[in-house]
């Protein structure tokens, strides 16, 4: 098994945040990266997606910007798929931007 790490960038919407998304995305997304969600093979950055031309998720080993084929090889060898590993991830985002939005009302 590898020792590398996959690092992940996961572009966020504001409308992901409500009606006043655009209001805390920049802080939301600066607050997670903080302290990022990670595994034992993966770390995510979040970014706000304002570019809807830009994919929401991208995948990087050593710098190296890796294709959908790459991503599900490197993540199908620490026993995941790349869906499962999103959904994990999402999951993650969806209670982190509840506690977020909690503290904010």
């Amino acid at each position: 098994m590898s020792d590398l790490l996959l690092y992940i960038q996961l572009r966020l919407e504001p409308g992901c945040m409500g009606p006043q998304g655009k209001d805390h995305i920049e802080a939301f997304c600066k607050q997670e990266n903080a302290s990022p969600w990670q595994n034992q093979f993966a770390t995510v950055s979040v970014v706000p997606r304002y570019d809807k031309t830009l994919p929401e998720w991208e995948y990087r080993v050593k710098n190296k910007l890796l294709s959908t084929e790459q991503a599900n090889k490197f993540i199908s060898m620490h026993d995941m798929t790349k869906p499962d590993l999103e959904d994990d991830i999402e999951s993650h985002m969806a209670e982190e931007i509840d506690a977020y939005m909690q503290g904010k009302l």
